[in-house]
């Protein structure tokens, strides 16, 4: 590589959300600044192949790592980078595609090139459950469940959350949770219980509008036990990013959460599912993590 240029390494995730991946290194190609960057591509070929090319990336001293894919492939990515000096780009070419909504990238892949060029570098919060990193939202009950039935699909993209959320509405049992927020305990029967840095769901839909991954803080939206034709009449308010308004929600805002089910569960970190059946502990390290957004974004954060 010419050393006089910025190192910069897409890892491309060529199994995630829709087939957009077969034209990204021609289009890469195309569309990146080579006076001023010197590009490196890695496809990853194993579950977890992304982490050991970002952990790579930055003991090799590349100054951007860049995630091709959805949210799934950001958390891996960026859980080598936070802490680090090495920037985090995002290509959106997932299914969902929350995180690169929210920080203005939206869904174009040459936009999202493009900008690599002539970008703003800000700094953003990050946040653990167990250890585990993650950048977006956490969480715990139902979209757990949903994001467990997805990750465990051969079957991706919108018509399958849909499906699997339709589904769960019907067969979902509620769960009974004990929870600290900041060491005030209180236990609700619930739907599910989000943990957010960011906003945006997948699909733009935002449950916690309110959450600013900028401000050192925790954002929790509790969605209490309720019959099941209200949480279908209450839907209409994700259209509206209001359904923190509703009266089957409540909000907290902290620095720590510990969350205990009584009985076994699932999680998502950044819409990836898993099982759960002891306690999940949220903390968040604040600005540990450099993102490239659209330099109108991070005009309207300063």
């Amino acid at each position: 590589m010419n050393q006089n240029k910025r190192k910069i390494r897409f890892i491309i995730n060529p199994r995630s959300g829709a087939n957009r991946k077969r034209n990204l290194p021609r289009l890469i190609e195309q569309h990146l600044d080579t006076s001023q960057l010197d590009a490196e591509i890695s496809l990853t070929k194993y579950a977890g192949h992304a982490v050991h090319l970002a952990k790579e990336a930055v003991d090799l001293g590349f100054e951007m790592v860049v995630a091709c894919g959805g949210d799934g492939s950001i958390n891996e990515i960026s859980s080598q980078l936070i802490g680090t000096q090495t920037v985090l780009g995002v290509v959106p070419s997932g299914s969902g595609n929350g995180f690169a909504g929210h920080l203005g990238i939206g869904r174009d892949v040459v936009r999202a090139i493009q900008l690599l060029n002539h970008g703003k570098v800000i700094t953003v919060d990050t946040c653990r459950m167990n250890g585990r990193p993650f950048v977006n939202l956490a969480g715990i009950g139902f979209d757990g469940v949903v994001s467990k039935r997805l990750h465990d699909s051969h079957v991706r993209g919108f018509w399958a959350y849909f499906r699997y959320s339709l589904e769960e509405t019907w067969a979902y049992q509620m769960q009974h949770l004990d929870i600290q927020l900041d060491g005030k305990k209180i236990s609700r029967s619930c739907l599910l219980v989000e943990v957010a840095n960011a906003p945006v769901y997948g699909y733009g839909f935002s449950i916690v509008p309110h959450a600013d991954f900028k401000d050192g803080l925790l954002e929790v939206l509790v969605i209490k036990a309720a019959p099941k034709w209200r949480y279908l009449l209450e839907s209409w308010r994700f259209l509206n990013h209001s359904f923190h308004k509703s009266s089957l929600a409540e909000c907290y805002t902290c620095r720590e959460v510990v969350v205990t089910p009584q009985s076994p569960t699932c999680y998502h970190l950044d819409g990836e599912g898993f099982d759960l059946s002891a306690e999940a502990r949220f903390s968040i390290a604040p600005h540990s993590l450099r993102v490239m957004v659209p330099k109108a974004f991070g005009e309207i954060l300063r």
